[in-house]
């Protein structure tokens, strides 16, 4: 990155502070709007930390309901722009366990709570009618076009990514999405989520599932976790059942369940069948499936020897 990040970084931050003095300062720069978007998912973390707490002040000052009336803000004159915040947000979630950053995603969860309420109000916001053909794009893509999923509504598209991004492995990334889902709950009344409840209780109950499963292996070898990683989960699944009520969430939850325990079974019987056909590939997906917990357990004792060495140097210093 050289020294770009430097410019980038230090030029957000002049943005900050004029926005927070004067907003009308910077509030129809479309442009200068765009580079923010744009910085969301810079390389480097202290871009998008600031670029994220601009967006967040940005939201602030704004009430949903009144976004489509707001003449001269960048949200209504560039449509498309809302679809374009939430990719990248989304984005800031959907990574790697050694790069999260419990600020930047605090941040992200706060900035797609209102633009969730925005999307609900103002759906057609989402859309850049000058933008090119769904089909035409290239398929290699993370965040699949708006357009695929529902030109009716983008809130779909956010849930389905937000879904897709929690079914990956590392329990901070997931953790950020269920924090996501659980701020929807509680804090986004303009939003009906029953439509939703599938795709945001799937990666959910695998976590849990997940966690239930490490748990029972855990006590065979009479080993103690520091963290339980079904605890936000499970908070998560009752604000659920809380904002869309019993039956509701009950029967979601039981298909979800059901489709869950089908997969399992199918899998297991792949992997039966191919212990019979083909025993090479057999051994290998063991070996291999042996070398990854074996990579699992050193990363576990590596994290409780770098707290083990935090807690030690609070202890010389007090």
């Amino acid at each position: 990155m050289g020294g770009e990040w430097e410019l980038n970084y230090f030029s957000l931050l002049c943005i900050e502070k004029v926005h927070k003095q004067y907003p009308p300062a910077i509030a129809k720069n479309h442009e200068l709007w765009e580079i923010i978007v744009k910085s969301l998912v810079h390389p480097h973390p202290w871009s998008k930390q600031v670029s994220s707490r601009i967006m967040n002040s940005f939201f602030l000052g704004m009430d949903p309901s009144e976004l489509a009336s707001m003449n001269g803000n960048f949200l209504v004159e560039r449509p498309g722009s809302l679809y374009d915040i939430a990719r990248n947000l989304c984005q800031q979630l959907d990574t790697d366990e050694e790069c999260q950053v419990d600020e930047l995603s605090l941040l992200a969860i706060k900035n797609l709570v209102w633009i969730v309420r925005a999307m609900t109000i103002c759906p057609h916001l989402c859309f850049d009618s000058n933008a090119i053909d769904a089909n035409n794009l290239p398929e290699s893509t993370d965040d699949p076009p708006l357009q695929k999923h529902s030109k009716k509504d983008p809130v779909l598209w956010l849930m389905t990514r937000l879904s897709n991004i929690a079914k990956q492995s590392g329990s901070r990334r997931r953790e950020a999405v269920f924090k996501c889902f659980a701020a929807f709950a509680s804090s986004c009344a303009e939003v009906s989520l029953n439509p939703y409840l599938e795709l945001m209780i799937e990666p959910i109950n695998r976590a849990i599932t997940e966690a239930s499963s490490k748990e029972d292996r855990r006590r065979m070898h009479r080993r103690q976790e520091e963290h339980d990683e079904a605890i936000i989960p499970k908070e998560a699944l009752q604000l659920l059942e809380e904002r869309c009520g019993t039956e509701s969430f009950l029967n979601v939850l039981a298909s979800v369940q059901s489709k869950a325990r089908t997969k399992r079974e199918k899998r297991k019987q792949i992997i039966a069948a191919e212990a019979v056909q083909n025993p090479e590939a057999a051994a290998k997906r063991k070996l291999l499936k042996q070398e990854r917990e074996k990579q699992r357990r050193k990363r576990r004792i590596q994290d409780k020897k770098m707290v083990r060495s935090a807690h030690g140097k609070k202890a010389r210093v007090s």
